[in-house]
């Protein structure tokens, strides 16, 4: 056999399994945004598969039962490419170093060693350290599988946990300021602790979905709930409380509000490549109508509004126009209606005049 040939195979064979390592290092132990192109593209493959039949569906909670098998078919389809480079991989240095003389044996062998099944050790010393190394990426994908799906499980459940107690609150439906009027129903006066409480939400799902974007895609274990409807509504409440309410010590508000646009601004960006796949999904914008029977139904309940309606209305808009292009564009990617109740909730009696 040529010998340029055999080391041009077995260069090709060694990139592979660089590139295999690289790609388990930086989705299992780097913690850098948009840090593993296989991944990102696995996950793009299975949103692209996913995405047309659940716009197809009737109601976002048809639709949540399609994308609830985003995350899945995303882990299946990494493992999947993993082994197939490293079986190729291995395959071209076992025959690049003649421990097996035909490729098709060289490709049984590899099967063999990277499945720890062991039917086919290739003969040789070469062969042999070949195999048990192969074998040990084999069972370290096989460990993969088994730490990093109790991991992502855990991620959605601490996720989930906030926005069920948001949708708990919200009675007959979430609005804009679900989260101030429950608020101010429940007697409590801490209104650092339910800041910082959200700030914490925001900054957990920053890390998380920004690291690994195909967890935004995952809904929620309710059909009809959606972690982005809580993030408008938080983010919302923090604005009016920033903007309208008079309150001392808002460093809090402000430093969530701060975290909340952060952490969506993250997400969108990186599940900007995906917008694409869907159609044009704007939701109503909110309206100073909107604003004013806020006002009106807040200090009902015992909230001190500051007396320039006017001043309070234009700060507001300020605040929100720092995350309502977010908004709009995430629930576009992940397919969330972006009207009605879901993603910018309107006022229940306005919503109703519609």
């Amino acid at each position: 056999m040529n010998l340029s040939v055999r080391i041009g195979a077995a260069l090709i064979g060694l990139l592979l399994v660089l590139a295999f390592l690289r790609s388990v290092f930086q989705v299992a132990l780097i913690n850098r945004q948009r840090g593993d192109r296989l991944s990102r593209c696995v996950g793009w493959l299975v949103y692209k598969a996913l995405a047309r039949p659940a716009l197809k569906r009737q109601s976002y909670a048809d639709i949540q039962d399609v994308l609830a098998w985003v995350l899945p078919l995303y882990i299946l389809l990494l493992i999947v490419a993993w082994f197939g480079i490293v079986q190729a991989g291995f395959s071209l240095l076992i025959w690049s170093f003649q421990a097996e003389h035909s490729p098709l044996q060289a490709v049984i062998a590899s099967g063999s060693a990277l499945s720890t099944l062991g039917f086919l050790t290739p003969p040789g010393t070469a062969g042999q350290l070949l195999a048990i190394l192969e074998g040990a990426m084999g069972l370290g994908v096989v460990v993969f599988y088994f730490t990093f799906i109790p991991g992502y499980q855990t991620t959605i459940q601490l996720r989930q946990v906030k926005v069920a107690w948001l949708y708990a609150r919200a009675g007959a439906g979430l609005t804009n300021f679900t989260l101030l009027e429950w608020f101010l129903l429940s007697g409590s006066s801490d209104w650092n602790a339910l800041w910082e409480d959200w700030e914490c939400w925001f900054r957990n799902i920053a890390e998380t979905h920004a690291l690994a974007p195909i967890l935004a895609f995952v809904p929620t274990v309710q059909r009809g709930q959606t972690w982005l409807a809580a993030a408008a509504v938080a983010l919302d409440s923090a604005s009016f409380y920033l903007s309208a309410l008079e309150a001392r010590g808002t460093s809090s508000a402000a430093l969530c509000h701060r975290t909340g646009v952060e952490a969506l601004r993250l997400i969108a960006a990186e599940l900007a490549d995906r917008q694409d796949v869907t159609e044009a999904r704007r939701g109503q914008h909110l309206t100073r109508s909107h604003f004013d029977t806020a006002c009106e139904r807040l200090t009902a309940l015992g909230a001190a509004l500051k007396a320039e309606r006017d001043a309070c209305w234009v700060r507001f808009v300020e605040l929100r126009a720092e995350y309502e292009a977010f908004l709009s564009n995430l629930a576009e990617s992940l397919l969330v209606p972006a009207h009605g109740s879901l993603l910018l909730p309107l006022a229940v009696a306005d919503e109703e005049a519609l």
